[in-house]
């Protein structure tokens, strides 16, 4: 079997019907073709090599395959396999997801972040201010360079710190930095925005 033609030639479509979905396919014409596997997945990443597929069905040179109306969101993917029993790498992936079922949670809008640097880099100690127009608990981590330097729970939002109503400043060498704030609802990964700025501290040479 020509390997690279047996994969290009495996194209998974849709079709649904009152009886079920439907799996189709472009047949393989080489001489040697026996068939295709079906595999099932109820979680991603759905590869012979993921562990989490299952062998389906084992089908002749058809080029469909109805798998009925399952309950819960399922993932499919088929191969073709020759007379020795030699098997191609995967299909495309495809999803089935009952009627009904639940659109995913939309991610949380994204809102405006402002920076404002307090204090002089040039001449002395700084730091910065953060504000967001959020209307949620939202949390702060709180960058220098790259790396992250504290996380911010309540404001004010400040860098390097604060003493409850304001922010406190400080030196951190000579040269530039960046500081940036990266805002999460409260206890959770569910970005809603970022920003940073960068300074120049001490005087230019």
């Amino acid at each position: 079997m020509n390997w690279v033609r047996a994969i290009a030639g495996v194209l998974v479509l849709w079709s649904s019907t009152a009886w079920g979905a439907t799996l189709t396919w472009n047949a393989n014409n080489e001489p040697d073709m026996a068939g295709y596997r079906v595999y099932q997945c109820s979680q991603t990443p759905c590869t012979k090599t993921s562990g989490k597929a299952s062998p389906l069905a084992t089908l002749g040179k058809v080029t469909s395959f109805n798998i009925g109306t399952p309950a819960v969101t399922q993932y499919y993917f088929i191969t073709a396999y020759d007379l020795a029993n030699n098997e191609s790498n995967n299909s495309s992936l495809v999803t089935f997801t009952p009627a009904g079922s639940p659109p995913p949670a939309p991610p949380p809008p994204l809102e405006a972040v402002s920076l404002t640097v307090v204090g002089n880099p040039a001449t002395g100690p700084w730091g910065v201010s953060a504000t967001t127009t959020s209307t949620q608990a939202v949390m702060a981590n709180v960058f220098l360079d790259g790396v992250l330097h504290h996380v911010e729970h309540l404001a004010p939002w400040s860098f390097p710190g604060d003493n409850g109503t304001s922010v406190t400043t400080a030196l951190f060498g000579k040269g530039t930095h960046t500081v940036q704030f990266v805002f999460y609802l409260q206890n959770t990964t569910s970005e809603i925005g970022r920003h940073s700025v960068t300074v120049t501290e001490g005087s230019p040479a």
